[in-house]
């Protein structure tokens, strides 16, 4: 886990000390920071796996969802076409995933885990709940929960909001 010797984001700033303190009333710019040091972290976290995020999140997903299309994928991740193929590109040639073309539709491929990438998988999965594990350590399982919820709901408003402008 990453530390640091600095104040505490909230601490008052000295006489002439640079500050963010006009920010900090904003929650988007306090959950960039956050997201920042958890970003950091889990980078940390799951290279010793020869991940990065963007491919522990896809193999994540194919995991939980066997046969899904690099189409599918994009989406549920939020990135660009290229973008996956360069991520399956990664977990393909690391052993860990492998591509299968879709009958009726050569144009598509279906991902399936590999026995190597439901290892690699249970590993990096438990090394990343220790990790959140630690960066949560100062708050109570209620409130994880909350968080948890109160996160979801503001994506959710996002979704809405955006919606309704379409």
């Amino acid at each position: 886990m990453t530390t640091s010797n600095s104040k505490s984001p909230d601490a008052i700033p000295e006489k002439g000390e640079a500050s963010d303190t006009l920010l900090r009333q904003f929650v988007g710019y306090r959950m960039k920071r956050a997201y920042l040091l958890i970003q950091d972290d889990m980078a940390q976290t799951v290279a010793p796996f020869g991940l990065r995020t963007g491919t522990f999140s896809a193999l994540a997903v194919v995991v939980a969802s066997p046969g899904i299309s690099q189409s599918d994928l994009g989406r549920v991740l939020n990135i660009k076409r290229s973008g996956v193929v360069v991520v399956v590109d990664e977990l393909e040639r690391a052993g860990a995933l492998k591509r299968k073309p879709v009958k009726g539709d050569r144009r598509t491929n279906s991902l399936t885990v590999t026995a190597q990438g439901r290892r690699l998988w249970e590993k990096v999965e438990q090394a990343v709940q220790d990790h959140e594990a630690a960066l949560l350590s100062g708050l109570e399982d209620h409130e994880i929960s909350q968080l948890h919820d109160l996160l979801a709901r503001a994506s959710n408003g996002r979704k809405k909001d955006q919606e309704t402008r379409h």
